[in-house]
């Protein structure tokens, strides 16, 4: 769990950089930094579920399920 939590907090760090940021390109790679660590959560998460120990990297695609990825933060 230690792992996802980390995962989290760096999405989040990326979301906040990206509000900051000036630059568009800047805030665009930002933006696609925070979701590639929300699907890296998402992975663990789900794999922590299936085999007990969690922080793993599963098989799964990226992004799995309806909703806004950026409302948990």
């Amino acid at each position: 769990m230690k792992k996802l939590a980390e995962y989290r907090e760096n999405a989040a760090l990326c979301l906040e950089a990206m509000r900051a940021a000036e630059v568009p390109e800047v805030k665009e790679s930002l933006q696609s930094l925070a979701q590639r660590w929300i699907d890296l959560a998402d992975r663990a998460e789900r794999n922590d579920g299936r085999d007990g120990r969690g922080g793993g990297y599963g098989n799964g695609s990226s992004h799995q399920g309806a909703g806004n990825p950026w409302q948990r933060f």
